[in-house]
C-alpha cells in the first residue's frame, strides 16, 4: 500500500530528569527527493543527524520539517570560560592603557559582558540521557506521521485504481474494435479500386495495402499497454513506496496512447483514445503525492 508524500504527525511528553516536556511536529510536503529539516531545542541539536537516521529509515521521499519545542530551558551542567579570549581582552585592555594613556580598571560586570567568554553547555552523558528519554516522544511523533500518510496513500490509491480499470476497458475496447476497424477500410478500399477507371497496377496495390494495414495495426500497442497497465497494478499494490516506478510507467502509457492516437485512423478508436489519456494525466496529477 503507498504512502502520500504529504502528512502531518504529533506528539507530546514529558520526561523525568529533567522534568521538560516536548511538543513535536512532522510535516512532509512533495519533493522528488529525501530532504529533512530539524528545527530543535539547543539541547537536542548534538543529535539532529540521529533524528534524520529515524526518519530515513520510516521514508524515501518528501521535504520533511521537524519542529521540536520545550516547556523550559534544560539547565546547563558545564560552565567554562573561554581562557584565550579573556587573555586576549586583557592583553588588549593593557595595550590601550600604554599606548593612549587610558586610565580605569575592568570590572567583572565587564568581563562577563563580553559574547562567548562563558560557555554553557551538557556533559556528554546528561545530554545522551535526556535524548534516551526524548527518543520515544520522537517515535510516537514518527508513528502518528506514518498513519497519516499511509491513510493519504489510501484515499489517492483507490482515485488511481479507478482510473487504471477504465483506461484497461477502453484498451479493450480498442482490441475489439480493431475487427470493424479493418473491415471498414477494406470496403472503402474496394469501393475505391471499383471506381477506379485506369488500369491498375496489383502488385503494386497489394504493396500498398500492406503498408497500410501495417501502418494502422495497433495490436502491438494494445498489448503493451496491457502489460504495462499490469505491472502498474502490482507495484500500486504491493509496493510501499512505488512513486518512481508509477511515474516511469506513466511515461510508458503515454509512449503507447500518442501512437494509438497517430495509428486510430477510426472514430470510435479514435475516441476511446482520447479517454485512455484522460485518465493517464489524472493519474500523473495523483501520483505527485506518492512516496
Amino acid at each position: 500500500m503507498p504512502y502520500s508524500m504529504t502528512g502531518i504527525g504529533r506528539a507530546s511528553g514529558e520526561i523525568k530528569y529533567p522534568p521538560i516536556k516536548f511538543d513535536i511536529e512532522i510535516k512532509s510536503y512533495n519533493h522528488r527527493f529525501l530532504e529533512i529539516s530539524v528545527k530543535c531545542p539547543n539541547g537536542l541539536v548534538p543529535f539532529e543527524d540521529e533524528i534524520r537516521r529515524c526518519i530515513q529509515s520510516k521514508v524515501s521521499r518528501g521535504h520533511i520539517v521537524v519542529l521540536i519545542q520545550q516547556d523550559r530551558e534544560i539547565l546547563p551542567s558545564k560552565v567554562e570560560v573561554d581562557k584565550a579570549l579573556l587573555l586576549a581582552y586583557l592583553r588588549l585592555v593593557d595595550e590601550l592603557k600604554n599606548e593612549y594613556k587610558i586610565s580605569g580598571t575592568v570590572d567583572i560586570n565587564t568581563l562577563l559582558s563580553i559574547p562567548g567568554l562563558i560557555k554553557f553547555s551538557q556533559y556528554q552523558k546528561d545530554s545522551t540521557h535526556i535524548y534516551k528519554d526524548f527518543k520515544p516522544i520522537l517515535e510516537n511523533a514518527i508513528d502518528s506521521f506514518l498513519k497519516m500518510k499511509k491513510r493519504e496513500g489510501e484515499n489517492t490509491a483507490k482515485e488511481i485504481r479507478k482510473s487504471r480499470r477504465i483506461i484497461e476497458k477502453n484498451v479493450h475496447n480498442i482490441e475489439k474494435l480493431i475487427p470493424e476497424r479493418n473491415e471498414e477500410y477494406k470496403n472503402r478500399l474496394v469501393d475505391l479500386v471499383k471506381n477506379y477507371k485506369k488500369e491498375l497496377d496489383e502488385e503494386r496495390f497489394y504493396q500498398e495495402l500492406l503498408y497500410t494495414v501495417d501502418r494502422t495495426d495497433v495490436t502491438e500497442e494494445c498489448k503493451r499497454l496491457c502489460s504495462h497497465l499490469s505491472f502498474f497494478k502490482e507495484s500500486l499494490d504491493n509496493e510501499d513506496h512505488p512513486g518512481r516506478r508509477l511515474n516511469f510507467l506513466l511515461q510508458e502509457m503515454q509512449r503507447e496512447a500518442n501512437t494509438l492516437s497517430v495509428k486510430a485512423n477510426f472514430l470510435e478508436i479514435s475516441k476511446a483514445v482520447i479517454l485512455i489519456k484522460e485518465e493517464i494525466e489524472k493519474i500523473r496529477e495523483q501520483v505527485q503525492n506518492i512516496e
